[in-house]
């Protein structure tokens, strides 16, 4: 298994390069992530014989009484195939079940069963004590300032996304002009 300690940036033609990189906030963020999935996908396979999907989509289940597939989706940050996959799964197992919604048709809604709550049940010691764990690394100004933090930069990547969606495409704009 990888070591997931930063790598010391090199010295020489690619050491700019390197220090750019190690300071943008996608790249620490994409490594803790990843670091995080990581770990949890061997906890949830040993422990509950569960993918990471199946692990999420449980995860976000066990937070509400019912969910379509696009709502655990957008918890589970997965797309709808992978969910649906997912939820496939934890039915066929018996730890959820699908019914079509009274009010739309087209939509599945998805429940936990007393199996997978119990099965949710479980888990809930690991995720409590992987948190207090990555709390621990902190001082608690340092973990303050970090939700504060992190809150900005949420809000601030929600308003560049909605304004790269309002962007028109350079490609867009060129052939608009040569048009004229």
């Amino acid at each position: 298994m990888k070591s997931s300690r930063i790598a010391p940036l090199r010295s020489g033609p690619a050491a700019p390069a390197a220090r750019l990189r190690a300071g943008r906030f996608a790249v620490w963020f994409a490594q803790i992530s990843r670091a995080l999935a990581q770990q949890m996908l061997v906890y949830a396979r040993r422990e509950l014989g569960l993918n990471l999907a199946e692990y999420r989509a449980l995860s976000v289940l066990s937070e509400c009484p019912s969910a379509s597939i696009r709502e655990i989706a957008a918890g589970t940050q997965l797309d709808k195939a992978q969910v649906i996959r997912a939820v496939g799964s934890l039915t066929r197992r018996g730890l959820a079940i699908q019914s079509i919604d009274r009010r739309d048709r087209r939509l599945r809604v998805v429940k936990l069963t007393s199996a997978g709550r119990a099965l949710v049940a479980r888990s809930l010691p690991f995720a409590v004590e992987r948190q207090e764990r990555m709390d621990r690394a902190l001082a608690p100004g340092e973990l303050r300032a970090l939700w504060r933090a992190l809150a900005a930069l949420d809000r601030e990547t929600r308003a560049m996304l909605a304004e790269e969606i309002q962007r028109p495409s350079k490609r867009a704009r060129g052939k608009a002009a040569a048009n004229y």
